[in-house]
């Protein structure tokens, strides 16, 4: 299992619209992925007190695919598309990287 994930790093006087990021943009997401093999999708939202430190991650997704070619292979036809859709809830620059999941961690194991 391959995840991509994608993070949004809070900077002074940023914006970033949590209600379309978890709605509208995963929808977004969704519809383009799902075709090109998406296994999952999640969507966080940082919980904190207070304003947003800068460097803190504010909100972050990630889409879990089958294998590093399905992965690299939905970025290359959908990154793009993805990214279009940005400026409609943020001016912050997500940052994109891949990661192999090695093991998953159940209660009771």
């Amino acid at each position: 299992m391959v995840k991509v994930c994608g993070n949004y790093r809070w900077k002074d006087g940023a914006r970033f619209d949590q209600v379309y990021y978890r709605t509208e943009h995963m929808r977004i997401t969704r519809e383009l992925l799902l075709p090109l093999g998406l296994q999952r999708l999640e969507s966080d939202e940082t919980q904190s007190a207070g304003e947003p430190k800068p460097g803190a991650i504010v909100a972050s997704s990630n889409a879990y695919f089958l294998s590093l070619a399905a992965a690299q292979a939905a970025l290359t036809l959908a990154g793009a598309k993805l990214l279009v859709d940005v400026p409609n809830f943020t001016d912050i620059n997500p940052e994109i990287h891949v990661c192999a999941v090695t093991r998953q961690y159940h209660v009771g194991e």
